[in-house]
């Protein structure tokens, strides 16, 4: 599959898209907020949110199980529930656990239905950022419950410096983590992702 096509989901299952082509950032979707900021010693920390229409149990195992992430995530997934498991994902159905090719995502801390942690440990060969930067930031998701059918989801990414390959790296999360939460809140909105669809050969219109 090309990769212009995988681009809008990569950024999900790697810890979590850019605007293909552009150079400027584009707006955030609709019900998405940042609250991105610097500490005092310069490191950028970019956090966005939204509000998702499900309870936290069920917005929990929508990141943190197999099943949940193969719904609205991708087309593959396992998932090793435990400091030091792992989540790992790929854009091919028929996909499994070791595979090469997979994007892998290591569990650094856990709070069960409130907060986990990943850093990401494999990437694919060809991506728009710089993997090394990448890899030495941290990934938190937070879970708070607004209710019995409500749940804030806030996605803090943390540990980027100065330098051109991190603006790189931190413009592409910044869209890309954004887009991620766009697509768990639809999830709960319209259902699960029918992954068929997804990856049904593109044909041209009819004249």
């Amino acid at each position: 599959m090309p990769l212009r096509r995988i681009l809008p989901v990569l950024s999900l299952l790697l810890g979590l898209s850019l605007t293909l082509g552009a150079t400027a950032r584009a707006a955030l979707p609709e019900g998405v907020t940042e609250t991105s900021y610097v500490t005092a010693d310069g490191e950028r920390v970019l956090e966005l949110s939204c509000e998702v229409p499900a309870g936290v149990q069920d917005v929990w195992n929508a990141w943190v199980s197999a099943e949940g992430f193969r719904s609205w995530a991708a087309p593959f997934a396992h998932v090793d529930l435990r400091v030091r498991g792992v989540i790992e994902s790929s854009y091919d159905p028929k996909g499994k656990a070791g595979d090469p090719g997979n994007i892998r995502n290591e569990f650094v801390a856990l709070v069960p239905l409130r907060l986990f942690v990943i850093r990401n440990t494999q990437a694919p060969a060809q991506v728009p950022f710089d993997t090394p930067s990448f890899q030495k930031t941290v990934t938190a998701v937070l879970l708070t419950p607004l209710g019995d059918s409500k749940t804030r989801v806030t996605v803090t990414n943390s540990g980027y410096r100065a330098g051109p390959e991190w603006d790189t790296t931190y413009a592409f999360f910044q869209q890309g983590n954004a887009w991620t939460l766009s697509q768990l809140r639809k999830r709960f909105e319209t259902g699960p992702t029918d992954w068929a669809k997804v990856f049904a050969p593109q044909t041209a219109p009819k004249k």
